[in-house]
């Protein structure tokens, strides 16, 4: 087991309805108008929490807000922090990134420990970390230096899944 290992999960496979806006968010909670978790999508993320748990690995979890990025964390880990500032990224929203960096880099400074921090979220913001563009089912392995920063690992593919987001 290595300290300060930060695994950046990309949601499970997603529903693709027409009318649907993968960047709604329902600040209620209620997940109105927003893209959800297909049924393999669920599914797969129950079996990745199975996998954790025969091995023994509890992360901490935070998760951006979004009901897909939120169910995928609860099925898989049974628990998540939520942070509205990990939504999926506009990319000509410099103020949105700006905001989602200093989230991201606060919560991986508060978890840097033994234990690591899953961090479910979504295609955008995942390259927007790390340079990397997972796959659903594909976990981004990353290890935190004292300033927050991270050094890729690897990957895991966990599951096979769709190419979208």
């Amino acid at each position: 087991e290595q300290p300060n290992i930060v695994m950046l999960m990309r949601h499970g496979e997603s529903q693709r309805e027409r009318g649907r806006n993968g960047l709604a968010y329902d600040a209620g909670g209620q997940c109105q108008g927003e893209i959800m978790l297909s049924e393999l999508g669920r599914k797969n993320v129950e079996l990745v929490g199975k996998v954790f748990k025969a091995q023994g690995v509890m992360p901490q979890v935070v998760a951006s807000a979004l009901c897909r990025t939120r169910d995928t964390a609860m099925l898989a880990f049974g628990k998540t922090e939520l942070d509205p500032a990990l939504r999926p990224l506009q990319a000509s929203d410099k103020v949105q990134l700006r905001d989602f960096l200093a989230a991201s880099a606060g919560w991986i400074k508060r978890y840097r420990s033994a234990r690591p921090l899953a961090m479910v979220m979504h295609f955008p913001n995942i390259d927007a970390l790390v340079g990397e563009q997972p796959k659903y089912g594909e976990m981004v392995v990353t290890r935190a230096d004292e300033q927050g920063e991270l050094d890729v690992l690897g990957s895991i593919v966990l599951y096979q899944g769709a190419a979208g987001d």
